[in-house]
């Protein structure tokens, strides 16, 4: 396990639950990955993920369910924001947003300079959201998703610069 993120612990508010997974909640974040995406991580893959050093997934619950995650890869000053999901019967009230916050204002406070993501071009409530959350297009990735040979965008967001976004 990482050490930079080791120390996070359940923080609660609003009725949601934030908390780091780990590997043994594999087949619960696949299960929401499966709702969420045209071509979904399994859980063997999430399970071998979690062997990296470098990979870490927080989540909120609501309930005791898990409502949404965001996955990552990182190094000391970079985070690579690798998939970021909420439960589709609960998107548009905040969970997504919360995450990514949450994720983001804890990078700045562990002193990690950028956070990347890719996006697909058609997403738009995503590439909202992430443009709310300071993040600004950087590059194109030509027919990246294999599923639709649909181009990914490229965003980085500045930790440093967050305190003059409204996130």
């Amino acid at each position: 396990m990482s050490d930079i993120f080791a120390k996070i612990g359940p923080l609660e508010a609003d009725g949601y639950v934030f908390f780091r997974l780990e590997k043994k909640d594999s087949a619960e974040v696949a299960a929401l990955e499966k709702k969420c995406f045209s071509t979904p991580w399994t859980e063997k893959e999430f399970s071998l993920s979690f062997d990296q050093n470098i990979f870490e997934v927080f989540g909120l619950k609501k309930d005791d369910t898990l409502v949404a995650y965001i996955a990552m890869y990182h190094t000391a000053d970079e985070l690579e924001i690798l998939n970021i999901a909420t439960d589709p019967e609960l998107r548009r009230k905040g969970a997504g947003k919360r995450l990514l916050g949450l994720m983001l204002c804890i990078g700045q406070k562990l002193g990690i300079q950028h956070a990347f993501l890719e996006v697909r071009r058609t997403n738009i409530p995503a590439i909202n959201l992430y443009e709310q959350m300071c993040f600004k297009q950087i590059g194109v990735r030509k027919k990246y998703y294999k599923d639709t040979g649909e181009d990914a965008l490229l965003y980085r967001c500045d930790l440093a610069a967050l305190s003059e976004c409204p996130c």
